[in-house]
């Protein structure tokens, strides 16, 4: 009904249907007041159910936090949380780069008793497309959601299989990027879940990503100290025993129980009949339930996977050692896998004399794992040393032969009469090993002591005096002994007092080992332990442990120092463009120009990725620490020639001073990296100093970023349009739109304050969506009122182009959906967001281009001022930065330079305009000295 035509509301009369007919005026007031008071009971109750829910999280957050093992907090959290969410059965899946996902935890309420494994399940339902691209959304932050009911073909196959009415997959983000998604499943109602209970659910999953990852980081630490240790005990045990291969398979059979392997293996190779090679097994360890398969190990291989084989190979003949994983080998070396019966393996070779002798290799027949670097080198150090104590043992086997054991063993044997001088009265004719004869040294009796390196000479002579105590035992140390060319060798040495029956002291025995080879394994181990592999530099845990160091002589009264936290700029496109070989020789070179422009007394680490620190001494004032960022920016901005490539990447510097009121290292560092965002969001390629308004600053936006995730739901974010004129004619060339946000605390916020935060919250997609939408359904009430509007410009991101097609698509949508041309609307791109599409070789500009959307430089003259950009983005609009027309109204260059633009724009057909008043009358201004930049039309 019309609503002019409308009856109007009557207070009398009887057979109306209206509850309120017939009431008078205040019974009318109190029923809506019971109305009133009914919503706003309602609205409580949501309110107190979501701090309820928040309260749950809270305690199950803070159990687990206080758990030894988070996967035995897990099944108790769960409990609690499932009985205020509805779901029956939770699945946490890890989806790492590169990997197959797998299945990290699983849960089912008590009772649930259906026989489904929901892991195995999952995992083989994951290929299906259909499931693909449901899950899709998980990688862009958005939960997703799925009903028996709702869903038809291979989806509610696997419902049905899964035995679930509804399920509800939540992503996990840790550190902005996707780690995987946990499920909780209903096996009942199939309704969906509401958005608080979303939300809490999200809240929950991000924490136990994070806490899972940090658990797994702490034990890969401590299996890494493990695996020293036990390395460091095994190389003493090989190098000392007089029983070699005993000793050898004892230690491989260690570390393999250390690295959690199912099989180990040394196989030497040999020459074979007809010019093929043959596998000699010299040790070997397996798990009582893992079957050997010596027999395919050590039988020539067939032609059907030989070629896979010998080519997968062949870098261990180079020293490098190899690792192989069932899932990513190729047919013929997955055969070789196979009839192995393992799933993953890791094999290092073994040099003799720079030679490849053979291999020792270690098999995972349960899992799929991958090898670090640090791993891998620790077990080269082991194959080095296990290639030394074989050559030394066939050497002392020939010598045996040759019935010259004791005077050629590598073991040198030695006398001394015992009176205070020690004169020498025997030795052994192996002295020759290190250059001396032996009629010689026994023609000088003390001749020997000057051979003794001066470092070590008064530990020596204070066991040699010990001896001539009465009741002294044998002693036994290490030092190092000069050579005849000068250089020194570590030796073990062993003195053995023998008296006569009255206990004086007769003579002194003494043996002599050659331990140069095990000194330099166990430092080649402990530099393992200090330094990062790829660069050499002092790696996260040597920089804290010299941190704290520097912390607690700073409060006895030393200089005080300061911290400067680094991060390459642009790194990660090189990285992810020209491939990862490529991005650790940049990551080299880099760590090579860090040492030359640091001091001797500074202390230069890489913490991870492409982040460095720099802990510079004597920093007594900001002086020091900016001079020295100043050259580091330098430094590490100038051009790099790697591979026929020449690179360029920046350096962002957070720099903290150290203070007294500050003892913790994490406190410490956390104050840098502050300062490092800082210099980032301030336009990167340069440093920053901690101060304490970072800290509100930090507070701040942590805040803003928890709102963010709410403010689309509750419709707080508004588009604002702010005409454009064309700073030559003056004429009015369309609308921008504007983003704000209508904070409830905070008032209206510009984008400028929250749009840095939107790019690195996960909500970029869904905030793009709504200006794109929300452009377009404007623009189309403009058309349907008669409003003469030319174009609606709204500004793009580097994160939306990075989309690809998928942008595209939006565009493509939002303009059907709203009946627009496609050259009704611009988009405003910033010549940061053109130099990154450029460098990544990204279409979605020209893709858009040829579809008919206007193409705008945003803030011409803020970046590159790369001119190139207007020919080859066939831009249609330039808006030069309000910054630049400030800067030319009293800079001569600067002045040049707008002309030059505005001709070379008004040449190429492109218009010149500004965002407000201001601009214009900058350029009249401008127009008005001297010669005019602008003249009227």
């Amino acid at each position: 009904m019309d609503a002019a035509n409308k009856p109007s509301p009557t207070f009398s009369g009887s057979g109306t249907n209206d509850p309120q007919a017939g009431q008078q005026p205040h019974e009318m007031l109190r029923t809506a007041a019971a109305h009133l008071e009914k919503d706003v009971q309602g609205r409580l109750q949501e309110l107190q159910q979501r701090d309820d829910l928040s309260n749950v999280v809270t305690a199950i957050v803070t159990d687990i936090l206080n758990a030894a093992v988070i996967k035995e907090a897990l099944p108790r959290a769960l409990d609690t949380l499932s009985a205020h969410i509805r779901f029956d059965r939770m699945v946490a899946i890890e989806v790492p780069e590169h990997e197959n996902s797998k299945v990290v935890f699983t849960w089912s309420s008590p009772g649930l008793g259906d026989g489904v494994d929901i892991g195995k399940l999952i995992l083989k339902r994951s290929g299906d497309s259909q499931v693909r691209e449901w899950v899709r959304p998980l990688r862009q932050g958005k939960p997703v959601f799925a009903a028996r009911g709702m869903v038809i073909g291979s989806m509610r196959e696997f419902l049905t299989e899964a035995a679930v009415s509804a399920v509800l997959l939540v992503p996990v983000m840790v550190g902005g990027r996707f780690w995987g998604q946990i499920g909780f499943d209903d096996r009942k109602s199939g309704e969906r879940w509401k958005p608080r209970e979303i939300a809490a659910l999200k809240t929950f999953a991000d924490f136990l990503g994070v806490a899972l990852t940090r658990e797994r980081f702490l034990n890969d630490v401590r299996q890494r100290d493990k695996l020293l240790q036990t390395v460091t005990q095994s190389a003493a045990a090989i190098v000392t025993s007089p029983y070699l291969h005993e000793a050898i398979s004892h230690s491989l059979e260690t570390v393999a129980q250390t690295l959690d392997v199912d099989r180990m293996h040394v196989l030497e190779i040999v020459p074979g009949t007809g010019g093929r090679e043959q596998c000699l097994l010299r040790n070997n360890w397996q798990r009582e339930d893992v079957s050997p398969e010596l027999d395919t190990l050590l039988r020539p291989m067939s032609e059907s996977y030989a070629t896979s084989v010998a080519e997968w190979m062949a870098p261990l003949r180079d020293n490098h050692a190899i690792q192989g994983h069932v899932g990513q080998a190729p047919d013929g070396l997955k055969e070789y896998f196979e009839r192995l019966k393992l799933l993953s393996t890791l094999i290092v070779p073994i040099m003799l004399d720079g030679k490849y002798w053979g291999r020792i290799g270690f098999d995972d027949c349960t899992k799929e794992r991958k090898w670090t670097e640090t791993e891998i080198g620790i077990l080269k150090t082991l194959a080095d040393l296990i290639g030394t104590a074989i050559t030394r043992e066939r050497y002392v086997e020939e010598l045996g032969k040759a019935n010259t054991i004791i005077q050629n063993s590598p073991t040198i044997l030695f006398r001394l009469r015992g009176e205070p001088s020690f004169p020498m009265v025997y030795i052994s004719q192996n002295i020759s090993l290190f250059g001396y004869a032996p009629d010689e040294l026994l023609s000088s009796p003390t001749l020997y002591q000057s051979y003794t390196h001066p470092g070590d000479r008064t530990k020596v002579q204070s066991t040699m005096a010990e001896m001539l105590r009465k009741n002294a035992s044998a002693r036994t140390i290490e030092n190092r002994m000069l050579i005849s060319t000068g250089e020194s060798r570590w030796v073990e040495t062993r003195y053995t007092p023998v008296r006569d029956t009255n206990g004086r002291l007769i003579e002194v025995e003494g043996i002599m080992i050659d331990i140069t080879e095990r000194k330099a394994a166990e430092e080649k181990i402990a530099l393992l332990a200090r330094t990062d592999p790829l660069t050499g530099l002092a790696n996260r845990a040597t920089f804290g442990g010299r941190l704290r160091q520097a912390l607690a002589a700073m409060k006895r009264g030393t200089a005080p120092f300061a911290i400067l936290y680094l991060d390459l700029d642009r790194f990660k496109e090189i990285n992810d463009t020209l491939g990862h070989p490529v991005g650790d020789k940049l990551l080299q070179a880099v760590a090579d120009r860090l040492r030359t422009a640091t001091r001797k007394t500074d202390l230069v680490a890489r913490l991870g990725g492409d982040e460095f620190s720099v802990l510079q001494s004597d920093a007594v004032d900001s002086f020091n620490p900016s001079t020295l960022a100043g050259k580091l920016v330098e430094e590490v901005s100038a051009p790099y020639h790697i591979d026929g490539n020449e690179l360029r990447i920046g350096v962002s510097i957070g720099i903290s001073l150290a203070s007294a009121d500050v003892d913790d290292p994490e406190i410490f560092m956390g104050q840098a990296d502050k300062a490092l965002y800082r210099a980032k969001e301030e336009g990167r390629g340069q440093y920053r100093f901690y101060s304490g308004e970072l800290d509100q600053e930090a507070r701040k936006r942590a805040a803003l970023t928890a709102d963010l995730k709410l403010a689309l739901e509750r419709n707080e974010l508004e588009l604002y349009y702010e005409p454009r004129v064309d700073l030559v004619s003056g004429k009015s060339v369309g609308v921008e739109a504007l983003l704000r946000w209508k904070h409830p605390q905070h008032g209206t916020l510009s984008s400028d304050v929250f749009m840095p935060i939107v790019e690195k919250s996960g909500v970029m997609q869904e905030v793009g969506r709504f200006m794109l939408d929300g452009a377009c359904r404007k623009m189309a009430q403009w058309r349907a009122g008669k409003t003469d509007i030319p174009v609606v410009a709204l500004a793009v991101t580097l994160n939306q182009t990075k989309r690809g097609r998928e942008f595209v698509q939006m565009v493509k949508e939002s303009l059907k959906r709203w009946n627009l041309q496609p050259s009704d609307i611009e988009l405003d791109v910033t010549e940061l967001v053109l130099a990154r599409t450029t460098l990544s070789q990204s279409s979605v500009l020209e893709e858009l281009q040829r579809l008919g959307v206007g193409i705008a430089i945003d803030d011409f003259g803020a970046e590159y001022s790369s001119l190139d950009y207007l020919k080859t983005y066939r831009v249609g609009r330039l808006k030069i930065a309000k910054s630049m027309l400030v800067s030319a109204a009293g800079n001569k260059s600067d002045l040049a330079m707008v002309r030059a633009i505005v001709k070379l724009a008004s040449e190429l057909g492109v218009a010149v305009v500004g965002e407000d008043d201001d601009c214009r009358q900058i350029m009249n201004e401008i127009a008005g000295k001297s010669d005019p930049v602008i003249r009227p039309n």
